[in-house]
């Protein structure tokens, strides 16, 4: 879900209260790999990296999910090579990361972002 505030700024509120005892049993912090949005102000073990450019997204991604510490990577409009895509979720699969694409698409100047959530 996107949040509009007065100013330019996109902002992202994740469907999981991340002040919840039982989730942050789990390792790790969200990660988000972005040019235009950031975490919620509320969002207590995120952090936001300006996305890479796209040769060195598979590169950042691996160093990202297999660093232990990541629970949950969100990427803006996540594009990559198929033998990538595989390698990726294998990875995420082997550490127990979560990976999701938000897809940023303009409307009438409003930004709005849909994930698969």
């Amino acid at each position: 879900m996107l949040n509009q505030s007065n100013e330019t700024q996109n902002v992202v509120r994740l469907p999981i209260s991340q002040r919840n005892p039982v989730s942050r049993q789990s390792k790790g912090w969200s990660y988000l790999l972005s040019d235009s949005l950031a975490f919620n102000k509320e969002m207590d073990y995120g952090i936001r990296i300006q996305k890479p450019n796209l040769e060195k997204m598979p590169k950042w991604i691996e160093k990202i999910v297999t660093s232990g510490q990541c629970n949950t990577l969100y990427v803006e409009n996540l594009t990559l090579k198929e033998a990538d895509k595989q390698y990726i979720e294998g990875l995420c699969h082997q550490h127990n990361v979560s990976l999701f694409s938000l897809s940023v698409v303009q409307e009438k100047q409003n930004k709005v972002v849909y994930g698969p959530w």
